[in-house]
């Protein structure tokens, strides 16, 4: 029998493939291959991906997380309701490593950081953390008024925040809460409040642009408001809540919810937090760097911003809120409680609330110049003449101003000493000095002792305003109170175009004197006297009937600081 041997896997003409299986055989391998192709693009891209994702958690595009270094070291400077927090923060970041860099955290008051600015000082930090937008716009702004130099500064987006509230004891927040506090509560006075100094705190300044919009933004308004806010404002936070827990009275510390919750809640001292029930204001904590600072100094910052803003749960721990005003989940009570604030207050909106609280509250150093002419004998009613209804009304306005006031009190008439129409009759003096006030009170009294003669209206008033020009003293708003009956009647002095030709000469915006007039009756040039108030940034007002006298006076006697927009 012949015997045919094969050899392993050779194909015999009996097994060869046909031309169909080769070609499908040959599809299987390029099929095989363009998957090997596919799944190493896919592993390269991986790697690619993970690569990206690890730069960005060492914070090469403005992130961290824990455990991982910032990109470069950071001289911080934060404000101490915010430091401890960030330290926190820091903490978790660097986690047990010993090799990241060094990262320093300098606790200091925002509004001396500001200062420190404005005054032109170097900032010795490369982030500054304030507890509030306020702050850089007050250095910028103080830095232009005084023509100083001041760095550059670029202020990022919150990375906390805190709202406003109103603090009580337990048994007056019951009660308030009940009859819905809020800020239009403090604008008509129903509840009395203790403010922090809003040149220090800032929860003021955003507390004071929420009493602005209770008040529809009118000014006269707010300035009374303030001005009668100005005796219960204290140095602190911490002396608020303590005035707030010490009061006999219901009373409110208007102050943030954090520096509420720092207090404590100790028995004898227990305060709670009042939601308003109207506005909610908050303050967000920015970030602040430098404009020149070096690219891997903004890389940091910028992973620094990101790592806050994400440790939600740390900031809970310090009394603060997230950026976006919300509470973590773990540490909130209830969504009823703890609503979202509103958006935190502009930086430059707090700014210039705060600067027109300044104007408002700085003491006042007013010349008042009456008009003693004979017309002041004409009978206004019945039984009494107009200068009895203007005694009585100066009474009231000097009962209205603050013991830091200084006034000084002069008289006019026609050649009243000499060819001279105006007497100084009681020089200037604090009324805070009880022998003061009293004196300048029975002057106002006996002024009916004075009258005679015709009104020498013009050349009083230049005399009086380069008085206050000579004697300036800056930090007091320095104003002449005008108080006349009727018309210029010295033919031998100043004619109106001359007066105004004068007062524009002594026109200093730096250094105002501004003219508050008031007409009385029906008599007055009122034309004339707005043309004085306006050559001296000031205002003009006109009482037609005798019982206008007195709220006209004492209104243009608290209008000296919104002058001469008062509306």
């Amino acid at each position: 029998m012949h015997v045919v041997r094969a050899q392993p896997n050779t194909p015999t003409e009996d097994n060869l493939p046909t031309r169909a299986e080769v070609r499908a055989a040959q599809r299987r391998r390029r099929s095989l291959i363009l998957l090997g192709v596919i799944v190493a693009l896919a592993v390269a891209l991986a790697a690619v991906l993970g690569v990206i994702f690890w730069r960005m958690a060492a914070g090469e595009t403005g992130q961290a997380s824990a455990g991982e270094c910032l990109p470069s070291g950071l001289r911080i400077t934060a404000d101490p309701a915010v430091a401890p927090a960030l330290e926190a923060v820091v903490g978790d970041l660097t986690g047990t490593r010993t090799d990241c860099p060094e990262v320093t955290i300098r606790a200091e008051d925002s509004a001396i950081t500001a200062a420190a600015l404005a005054g032109g000082s170097s900032p010795d930090f490369d982030v500054w953390l304030p507890d509030s937008a306020m702050w850089p716009a007050q250095a910028a702004g103080q830095a232009e008024l005084a023509g100083t130099p001041a760095a550059d500064l670029v202020v990022g987006a919150p990375v906390a925040s805190t709202p406003i509230v109103f603090a009580a004891t337990p048994s007056t927040a019951t009660a308030l809460q009940a009859e819905g506090v809020g800020f239009a509560s403090l604008a008509e006075r129903s509840v009395a409040a203790v403010l922090p100094d809003p040149a220090t705190e800032a929860a003021s300044s955003a507390a004071l642009l929420a009493l602005q919009t209770a008040v529809g933004g009118d000014a006269r308004a707010f300035t009374a408001l303030v001005l009668g806010l100005d005796a219960g404002v204290v140095p602190t936070a911490a002396d608020a809540l303590a005035a707030a827990s010490a009061a006999e009275s219901p009373t409110i510390a208007v102050t943030t919810e954090q520096a509420v919750l720092e207090h404590g809640d100790d028995a004898a001292n227990a305060l709670v937090p009042i939601q308003p029930a109207d506005l909610k204001p908050a303050v967000g904590v920015p970030l602040v760097t430098l404009a020149d600072a070096p690219e891997d100094t903004v890389s940091a910052a910028d992973a620094l911003a990101a790592a806050v803003r994400g440790a939600s749960d740390r900031l809970a721990e310090h009394g603060l809120r997230d950026a976006n005003g919300a509470v973590p989940t773990p540490t909130a009570t209830d969504a009823a409680d703890s609503p979202a604030p509103d958006e935190p207050a502009d930086g430059t909106d707090q700014a210039e609330v705060l600067r027109t609280w300044q104007v408002l509250t700085a003491p006042s150093r007013m010349l008042s110049l009456n008009d003693v002419s004979g017309s002041m004998f004409q009978p206004a009613t019945a039984d009494m003449r107009r200068i009895d209804l203007f005694e009585k009304a100066a009474v009231r306005a000097i009962e209205s101003m603050s013991p830091e006031s200084s006034l000084a009190t002069w008289v006019f008439s026609s050649r009243r000493i000499g060819g001279q129409d105006w007497q100084e009759v009681v020089p200037f003096g604090k009324l805070g000095d009880p022998e003061h006030k009293q004196r300048t009170i029975d002057t106002a009294n006996a002024l009916d002792t004075l009258v005679g003669g015709g009104t020498g209206l013009y050349d009083s008033v230049l005399a009086a305003v380069s008085y206050m020009r000579e004697t300036y003293v800056p930090g007091e708003i320095n104003l002449v109170l005008l108080n006349t009956d009727g018309i210029n009647e010295e033919d031998d002095g100043l004619d109106l175009p001359g007066l105004l030709a004068e007062l524009e000469k002594l026109r200093d915006p730096a250094r105002p004197v501004a003219v508050i007039a008031i007409g009385y009756g029906p008599d007055t040039d009122q034309d004339v006297l707005e043309q004085i108030a306006a050559a001296t940034d000031g205002a003009a007002y006109q009482a037609l009937e005798p019982t206008d006298i007195g709220t006209v006076l004492v209104d243009a006697t608290t209008q000296r600081g919104c002058r001469p927009n008062c509306g």
